[in-house]
C-alpha cells in the first residue's frame, strides 16, 4: 500500500509500452548478436589458424601458399562487414576486431622497433638491388646519398660497369645477370652453378679481401612466381590441381608441382650458404616474402638483416602500385640481406622511393668478434 492507504499504484502507461518495446526489442536482438558473436569468434580462432599455417608452413600447403604474396591486408577485408554489424548491435566485439588487426599489422607484417646506432669505424655498407624496371635515377641519388661499399645487382646485365663508372675508386665484377660493385678488391668470382633453375644459375658468389680478411659475398635472384601464380589463379588450373591433374601449358605439370620443385632449390641454396668456409654477406631478390617454409629455410641459418635491425615494415615490393587493399603502398619484404658468422648488423632498410618495380635495400654490418 501508498502512504494514502490505498493498493500499489500503477505505472504510467508510456513507461509501460517502454518495457514492453525494450523486452521485446531484447528478444529480437538476442539472435542477431548470438550470431555476431559466433562469426566474430570463429573469424578470429580462423585468423589465427591461417596466420600460423602461412607462417611456418606456407609452401608446403598449396592451397593457402598464394595467400603469401597477397596483401596481409585481405585477411582483414571480413571486418568490413562484421565491424559496422558489431558497432551497431554489439559495440564490445568490436575490441576483438581491433586486436584482430593489430595481430596482423604488428605481427604477422613484423612491424620492427630497432634503434640506429651511429656506424662505428669498421662498419661495412652495402646496398642490394633487383635493377629490372627501375629508375635509374633514383637509385643513383640512393647510392650518392648513402656511399655504399659493396653494390649487389640482380637482373644487370652490362649495367655493372656503367654505375661503377660514376663513383671513383670502386671497381665491377660482372658475371651473367649479377654484379658486384666493390671499394674492396675482388679476388674471386663465380656462378654458383651447382644451384640452378631451369639450367640458370640463380646466385653468383665473389671472393672480397676486407680489411685483410676475405669475405664471401654472395648476389642472389630467386625464380619470380608472377607466371606461375597468374596461371594458377587464371581460374583454369584450380580444379585440376585440386585432383594433382596434368597440364598442358609450358612449365611445371601442376601448382603443387611447381612448389615442391621451388622448396627444393630453396634447400640446394641454403645447403651452399651452410657449406660456406669464410665470413659470409648474402643480398639479393629472394623473391621469397617473410613467412613460409622457404624464408624460415634461410631465416633459420642465418641473420635476417632487416628482422634483426630494421624499423617498419621493410616493405620492397612493389613500389609503386594502385592496390587499394596494401593502401596504394607496398605489400611484399622480396629483398634481403642475410649475414652468417663473422658478423653484427646495425641497420637494414629499404630506399624510400617508390618508381621502381623492387626497393633497393641497405644494410650496415660490423665485424663481430668469433666464439
Amino acid at each position: 500500500m501508498n502512504d494514502t492507504g490505498q493498493g500499489p499504484v500503477s505505472p504510467p502507461p508510456e513507461k509501460v509500452l517502454f518495457q514492453i518495446t525494450a523486452g521485446w526489442l531484447e528478444r529480437a536482438l538476442f539472435p542477431v548478436r548470438w550470431v555476431l558473436t559466433l562469426l566474430t569468434w570463429t573469424y578470429a580462432a580462423g585468423l589465427l589458424s591461417l596466420l600460423i599455417l602461412l607462417e611456418w608452413w606456407g609452401e608446403r600447403l598449396w592451397v593457402v601458399s598464394v595467400l603469401l604474396y597477397a596483401p596481409a591486408q585481405i585477411v582483414l577485408l571480413p571486418l568490413l562487414v562484421l565491424g559496422p554489424l558489431c558497432l551497431i548491435f554489439r559495440w564490445r566485439l568490436c575490441l576483438c576486431h581491433l586486436a584482430c588487426g593489430l595481430i596482423v599489422v604488428f605481427g604477422y607484417m613484423t612491424f620492427r622497433w630497432s634503434s640506429v646506432p651511429v656506424p662505428g669505424p669498421d662498419a661495412i655498407t652495402a646496398v642490394t638491388f633487383n635493377t629490372g624496371q627501375s629508375s635509374r635515377s633514383q637509385f643513383l641519388a640512393f647510392l650518392e646519398a648513402e656511399k655504399p661499399d659493396l653494390i649487389l645487382l640482380q637482373d644487370a646485365r652490362g649495367r655493372g660497369a656503367a654505375i661503377a663508372a660514376k663513383f671513383p675508386g670502386m671497381v665491377a665484377r660482372e658475371l651473367g645477370e649479377f654484379a658486384l660493385i666493390s671499394r674492396y678488391p675482388v679476388q674471386n668470382a663465380a656462378l654458383v652453378s651447382e644451384v640452378k633453375w631451369r639450367d640458370q644459375p640463380v646466385a653468383a658468389r665473389f671472393e672480397v679481401t676486407i680489411r685483410d680478411r676475405v669475405v664471401a659475398i654472395y648476389s642472389v635472384h630467386l625464380p619470380t612466381p608472377r607466371q606461375e601464380l597468374s596461371r594458377f589463379l587464371g581460374g583454369r588450373r584450380v580444379l585440376g590441381d585440386l585432383v594433382g591433374r596434368k597440364h598442358r601449358e609450358p612449365g611445371f605439370g601442376n601448382y603443387r608441382e611447381w612448389l615442391d620443385q621451388r622448396i627444393q632449390l630453396a634447400r640446394d641454396l641454403a645447403k651452399t650458404f651452410a657449406d660456406e668456409k669464410y665470413p659470409m654477406i648474402v643480398g639479393g631478390d629472394f623473391n621469397v616474402p617473410d613467412h613460409g617454409c622457404i624464408y624460415h629455410l634461410f631465416a633459420d641459418e642465418m641473420t635476417d638483416a632487416f628482422a634483426h635491425s630494421g624499423r617498419g615494415w621493410g616493405l620492397t615490393f612493389p613500389g609503386s602500385t594502385r592496390n587499394p587493399i596494401s593502401l596504394f603502398g607496398p605489400w611484399l619484404r622480396l629483398d634481403y640481406f642475410f649475414v652468417g658468422r663473422g658478423w653484427r648488423v646495425t641497420e637494414c632498410r629499404p630506399e624510400e622511393g617508390r618508381k621502381s618495380q623492387h626497393k633497393a635495400v641497405l644494410a650496415r654490418f660490423e665485424p663481430a668478434l668469433e666464439k
